[in-house]
């Protein structure tokens, strides 16, 4: 064999491992960005707890709630959260809330979601829903960013009040006349239905800010038991009374839900 045969058969066999070695990098490269593609495409579950429904409203109670999210297909998930709801206490009449002893209860929501594949957050929405500020530095995942949802819940109470009964000995009640402590329940339950738009955030870490409003309308029914007199409390904004009666309203939905993906 030649001198120049064997040369040549050198560069041949180091060519052939330098592209070799371009294979086996550029495979191995290949499998670690399909791997990381795959694993933002989505969070595969996703917990929350809806933050306002903490706040007292006019029972002076709170939702102790939890949720969870589960893709069901591309771009679309279904969200089914539970709570119990339980009052912080005795409450007097104020200017939005009716005086009540207890309330407790429950609430079960249920909504479907469709994802629109937009993550840049249009800034206006900003200036009109402050808490959207938060949601900046989204990840692009399929459960995240801008969606449409249609939200149900139904919710069942027993509230626990008091009236005043007078002893009269004439045809008008004065406060200075003897009275007692009537103590009647009223069973309430309303069923609502939702059209809302919202922006989910996922951070790279695993937190979750989802915030949504909407729109829908509601059932809501209510009645006493043990009730003696009678009283004008309105089921507010509604004029319906709070302790008995039954109607269709308007509902709006306003919602910030905080947790973490998986």
């Amino acid at each position: 064999m030649s001198p120049e045969t064997v040369i040549s058969n050198i560069k041949i066999m180091k060519m052939s491992k330098a592209l070799f070695s371009v294979m086996i990098i550029t495979i191995i490269c290949s499998a670690a960005y399909g791997q990381q593609a795959d694993s933002l495409k989505v969070k595969k579950l996703v917990i929350t707890t809806s933050v306002f429904d903490y706040f007292p409203g006019k029972l002076n109670a709170a939702n102790f709630n939890i949720g969870a999210e589960k893709m069901v297909a591309n771009n679309t998930s279904v969200y089914a959260n539970v709570g119990v709801i339980h009052s912080y206490g005795p409450i007097g009449d104020t200017w939005f809330q009716l005086a009540n002893n207890k309330t407790t209860g429950f609430r079960f929501q249920l909504e479907g979601r469709r994802y629109l594949n937009r993550h840049k957050i249009f800034d206006p929405a900003v200036l009109l829903f402050w808490p959207h500020i938060f949601q900046y530095k989204s990840q692009s995942l399929q459960n995240s960013g801008y969606y449409y949802a249609l939200h149900a819940s139904f919710q069942q109470t027993n509230t626990e009040r008091e009236e005043i009964i007078y002893e009269l000995s004439s045809g008008f009640p004065y406060p200075d006349y003897p009275y007692v402590l009537n103590e009647y329940k009223v069973e309430r339950s309303a069923t609502r239905m939702h059209l809302k738009f919202g922006y989910q955030s996922i951070k790279r870490y695993g937190l979750v800010i989802d915030y949504s409003v909407g729109l829908g309308g509601q059932y809501i029914s209510s009645s006493a038991e043990g009730k003696l007199g009678s009283d004008d409390d309105k089921d507010w904004p509604w004029s319906k009374q709070f302790d008995e009666g039954s109607g269709f309203f308007l509902s709006p939905i306003y919602q910030v839900r905080i947790g973490w993906g998986f």
